[in-house]
């Protein structure tokens, strides 16, 4: 036999609804699993609007490939939420042999730790260009004997 939680009646063990008050008849394990898929679907709800950007800001307008990929998975690793042009066709060449640059937004809040990360990466990009590679002037080739 099934108590009512609302008057205490006894029901069947087959029945759903209570014959003496009309309540609905479950388990306490029914309550706890109806409880939790409710907290997971607000778990993710607030999980999928934390990677919308809000108010979206422009970051940077980045006009090399390499450099912006690599700007995304800096922004990606320090947790900052960006949008971007990106599209199927959002690398043409243009006129002149360039590359449309690329514009990444991100949400107003992050926009000066963004800003300061993207100079980062300019400056990084810009030591690994003027390094020297001497040592790959003095390679030689290993002929076949």
């Amino acid at each position: 036999m099934k108590t009512c939680h609302v008057c205490g009646f006894a029901c069947e063990n087959d029945a759903e609804i209570c014959a003496l008050c009309g309540a609905e008849l479950k388990t306490f394990e029914m309550y706890e699993q109806e409880l939790k898929e409710a907290e997971e679907r607000k778990a993710k709800e607030a999980a999928e609007e934390a990677l919308i950007v809000k108010k979206p800001v422009l970051a940077a307008s980045v006009d090399n490939v390499v450099a912006a990929e690599i700007y995304k998975d800096v922004l990606r690793d320090n947790g900052i939420v960006f949008t971007c042009d990106e599209s199927d066709d959002a690398m043409q060449i243009v006129f002149g042999g360039g590359f449309n640059a690329q514009e990444i937004y991100v949400n107003e809040s992050d926009l000066e730790i963004a800003q300061q990360l993207y100079e980062n990466v300019v400056n990084a990009q810009m030591d690994f260009d003027d390094c020297e590679f001497d040592e790959f002037d003095e390679f030689e080739e290993f002929e076949e004997e």
